[in-house]
This record gives C-alpha cells, structure tokens and sequence, in this order.
C-alpha cells in the first residue's frame, strides 16, 4: 500500500526566526560545574555580543553564580541546582523540572542549553520559548522541541568513522554561531552576483516561473505550473516570465503556449548565467524546485516559493532567505533522494500531492508579508 502524503507550507528557521524581535529575550541553561561554566563563557560572551540589546538570563548552578555575575554578560542570573556541586557526584535531578518551573524566568524569544549532553534537555523544553537550541537528544528527553539541534561532537570520529572529536569549548561556540546565522538578517553575498540590469524582460511587475530542475524527479507538473501562472496573472496583474537552461527551452515555449502570450517571457536559454541574477533580483515573485535558481531567488531576497515534494529533506536542502515557503509533503518514505520518476514505486507521490492551490496559497502569504529589513 502507498504512504500517504500530507502537504504542508514549511518555513525555514532563518524565516520563522524574522517574525521574532531583532534582539530577542534569551534564557541560558549552564547547569553543570566550574570547568563547563569556563568553557562556556567564549559562547556566552559571542551571544551577548551577537545581541547586545537582547535581555538575557542564565539559570546555573549556585557555585556558579558569582562568576556569572562577575563576567557581565547577563542581566539576570538565577541559581538552580540540578546536579550536585561536585561533578560525578550524582547523576543530575537533585531538584527536578517542578522546582525548575517555579524559577521566574517567563516567556522567552529564544532558549539555549549550553550542555553538550543531553540530561538537561527536559529543563529546556519546559521553558516557555518561542526557538529552542541544543545539542540533538531523544525524542523523550526534549529532543523533539528544539528547533536548532547540533549532533553530537564529541563522539563523530567513532559515530563517522572520520574526523575528530571537537573541543568542549568551541562546540558550544558553534552553537551560538548557528543561533547567530538563523537570526541574522543580513543581505546575502549573493547580491555580489546582481551585476547590472538584465537585457531582457518586462518593464511592468512580473514573477518568474523556473520550470526546471537537475534530477527529473523533482520536476512538478507543467499543467500545475500552468495554473498558477494563469492565476498571477489574473489575480496580481504579473506579467509572466520562464527562465531555464537552452535544455529545457522546448518544455518553457510548451508552458508559454498555455498562458496569455501578450503577458509572458519565455527566456529559457535566452540570457546568461551573468544577466540572469539581475532579472530575477527585478521579479516580485519566484515559483521554482529545488534548484540552483531557486537557491538564487531566496539569497536575493526575491518573495520565493519552492515546490520540493518529499526527495529532498527540507531541513538540509530549503532555499535559504528571509521570504520563502517550501511546499513540501510530509509522507513515509520522504527523504529517499531519488533521481528519476521510475525509480519511485509510488508514482512521487509526494510531488503530485501538492496542487496548485498549495503554491498560491504559498505565494499569497509571502506577497501579503511585509518585506524585512535587511542589514547592508
């Protein structure tokens, strides 16, 4: 029996994490002993620098305190002692997630445990955060709730088979470095590539549709894509304008056909990887898969929706920006990574799940969202 696909409109974290303030409150979890309160501090001190406007409260052990308090770095400290004073002295939970509720912490923007091992993941799930952020742990002991979860970096080189255990200090900064990046509202160094203006396209606004993709099972129905050009058409007053590579020429002239000729640009093949960031930089919508140009229209900033089924895990492969929705489909076996339609028993389902009406509706809340204010 096939698996059953469910489609749904997933945002990324930099995404979601825009709609949060620019400097968020922040609650801290360092529960474990002096030796980890040092090696932790480099990361503290990058996450007071990253948000110096930002409210931040650690809850650390008591023999902590002073040296909390000393450092500067937050503006509250609270003690909470869930494991002994001496380290190997008990296995944590000398006051457990009751007591920890009765802490006055309050509701937070973001939460972060900066313990490698996961004992104190259930403390971080209970606090009431919006992002939650740690190293990854069993669903049952909170692994579920975090949001940014890094794997364990003490043990790769036995897990993987390659490479070497990262130090306990600085894998609690790359922590914080992945908080940062999630949060950062920068403009992307992809702009570097808008060189000019393109030598082709409307002088009215347009979106563009990219039809194409590397592997073919990733490739959406072109009668789809031809009703949602139809209804920008009709509903937004865009022109119309397909771009792919001289390959994929003949499917864009078929797409163009079935659209009003008058308000659509078949550029397929037509400009060079040079011209072709300045006319996608210029569009007030991008509908694409998961492909390079796609990957292109988020970094620019571009309102973008990706139509990625479930081949790719959107976790790893989302087109990253501050104004995307990937439609994707939520079904069993997703995550397979297959490169052609004839290699799926289940006829890609995933993909043929989602409607037309999934992308417009994908495309009406990026063109109703008010456009971020990036940092040059």
């Amino acid at each position: 029996m096939a698996p059953q696909a469910t489609v749904a409109i997933w945002k990324g974290l930099r995404t979601k994490a825009a709609a949060l303030p620019h400097a968020p409150r922040i609650v801290v979890l360092k529960l474990d002993h002096l030796g980890d309160f040092i090696t932790g501090l480099a990361a503290m001190a990058q996450l007071r620098a990253s948000f110096p406007d930002s409210r931040i409260t650690l809850v650390c052990g008591s023999w902590n305190r002073t040296w909390a308090e000393t450092s500067g770095l937050f503006d509250v400290v609270l003690p909470f002692d869930f494991f002994a004073a001496v380290s190997g002295a008990n296995d944590g939970g000398l006051q457990g997630i009751a007591k920890f509720k009765e802490l006055p912490i309050g509701p937070c923007d973001l939460a972060v445990d900066l313990r490698h091992d996961f004992d104190t993941r259930p403390l971080l799930q209970a606090v009431d955060a919006a992002f939650r952020a740690g190293f990854c742990a069993p669903v049952e002991m909170g692994g579920g709730a975090l949001d940014i979860a890094l794997p364990d970096l003490e043990h790769i080189s036995i897990e993987a088979g390659t490479g070497r255990p990262v130090h306990a200090e600085m894998r609690l900064e790359l922590l914080v470095a992945a908080i940062v990046s999630a949060w950062s509202q920068r403009s992307h160094p992809a702009r570097r590539l808008v060189a000019g203006t393109a030598t082709r396209g409307p002088d009215r606004a347009y979106a563009v549709l990219a039809p194409g993709a590397g592997s073919p099972i990733r490739v959406w129905p072109a009668d789809r894509l031809i009703e949602v050009g139809r209804t920008l058409t009709e509903r937004y007053d865009f022109d119309i304008v397909l771009t792919g590579s001289p390959a994929e020429r003949e499917a864009c002239a078929a797409i163009a056909a079935a659209l009003p000729a008058e308000r659509t640009w078949n550029l397929a093949g037509e400009l060079t990887l040079a011209g072709l960031p300045a006319l996608i930089d210029r569009a007030s919508l991008y509908v694409g898969y998961d492909t390079g140009t796609t990957h292109l229209a988020a970094a620019l900033g571009v309102p973008t929706v990706a139509v990625m089924g479930g081949i790719p895990d959107p976790d790893v492969w989302h087109a990253e920006g501050l104004r995307v929705s990937v439609v994707t489909a939520r079904i069993a076996c997703s995550g397979c990574y297959l490169k052609h339609p004839g290699d799926c028993p289940f006829g890609v389902r995933c993909l043929l799940a989602i409607s037309a009406d999934h992308v417009l509706a994908a495309a009406e809340g990026l063109l109703v969202q008010e456009a971020p204010s990036e940092v040059a």
